[in-house]
């Protein structure tokens, strides 16, 4: 029996000043399937399904949902044909709970006037597919990791059958990442369709059951994941072979910089996120705090960076007691942060 396609893009062309994002593309995507759309930065792979989430109009070509043309003229269409895109950079507000943030700007329905109930469907949602997000819980609170399954709550919430997803490994820990993969893996078991888009080979050959290949706004090839190899789609998206090599590097670590003694630091609750913390970090080093999110790291480094005060303990850096210093004078003395979340903190 010859399946269907839920969504189809035939002959999709789309131009910027001086640019061809993408020119003459078809593409399938097959309900229960996750697509890897792949391609290096620039090769056309986000437009392409910017215009099939409705952002952009293409210049020429052809889009059907289920067999039957369409033409959208803003995301809000595409959402009512169960089309939904998550970008790089969530569009959640941050004041909001999660609930709150899952049904702004949903449809009216008579669930929205009634706390207790919205508050119950995005529950079920969360525990039928894995997600794990307390409905309840505010945004500014999450980790980006929890922020992302909130938008696919969104997504599920809207009732989409068809979810695309613009580098969503981007900001994720690799454990977060194994469990965005199992989620994904739920939504196509119930037969939605997942779109990855992903320059990580890794990624594609772990979780893809289909590849399609962009290189310079035009498609090289597609076909299912298990008749390639990861040096084919290196080959098919840089035209040339590439050969990995391994570097071997022994360091020796110098003297202490920074020195963490019996830190304890409340998280945004009141609870005691961290508890007696002791570490030194040597120059030559590069040290990773690892964990799942939840478990202090953040909380960990707001107080290094002078976010956050600690309730007790001490940090020596070059052996300069810091712990009273405000955020400025760490930065003077040569302390700075790269947060989390680069966008909502960093600028």
């Amino acid at each position: 029996m010859k399946r269907e396609p839920l969504i189809e893009m035939n002959n999709i062309s789309k131009s910027f000043p001086g640019v061809l994002a993408n020119h003459n593309i078809s593409f399938r995507v097959y309900p229960g399937e996750i697509h890897a759309l792949l391609g290096e930065n620039g090769a056309g792979k986000s437009t392409l399904m910017s215009i099939l989430a409705g952002l952009y109009r293409p210049d020429s070509g052809q889009i059907k949902v289920r067999g039957r043309q369409v033409q959208f003229r803003s995301p809000r269409y595409a959402l009512e044909s169960g089309i939904g895109m998550i970008y790089q950079h969530f569009r959640l507000v941050n004041n909001f709970t999660v609930a709150e943030n899952i049904v702004l700007g949903a449809k009216s329905r008579r669930i929205i006037n009634r706390q207790e109930s919205m508050e119950r469907k995005v529950q079920e949602l969360s525990e039928r597919f894995g997600l794990g997000v307390d409905p309840a819980a505010r945004i500014s609170n999450l980790s980006l990791g929890e922020q992302q399954r909130v938008e696919i709550l969104k997504m599920l919430y809207r009732g989409c059958d068809v979810l695309i997803m613009d580098e969503p490994t981007t900001v994720l820990t690799p454990r977060e990442v194994q469990d965005l993969f199992k989620i994904l893996r739920l939504m196509a078991d119930e037969g939605k369709a997942v779109v990855l888009i992903t320059h990580k080979l890794h990624e594609v050959m772990e979780i893809a059951d289909y590849v399609t290949v962009l290189r310079k706004g035009e498609v090289v090839d597609s076909d299912r994941i298990e008749n390639l190899h990861e040096s084919d789609l290196t080959r098919m998206m840089v035209a040339r072979e590439i050969e990995y090599g391994q570097v071997n590097r022994n360091t020796v670590p110098g003297p202490a910089v920074l020195e963490i003694e019996g830190l304890q630091v409340r998280g945004d609750l009141g609870y005691l996120a961290v508890k007696d913390a002791t570490l030194d970090i040597r120059s030559g080093e590069i040290v990773s705090i690892a964990g799942v999110a939840g478990n202090g790291q953040r909380e960990l480094v707001e107080a290094l960076a002078g976010l956050r005060t600690p309730l007790k303990g001490s940090m020596r850096l070059k052996g300069r007691n810091i712990t009273d210093y405000d955020i400025r004078k760490r930065l003077e003395s040569g302390l700075n942060m790269v947060p989390e979340d680069r966008l909502g903190m960093g600028l």
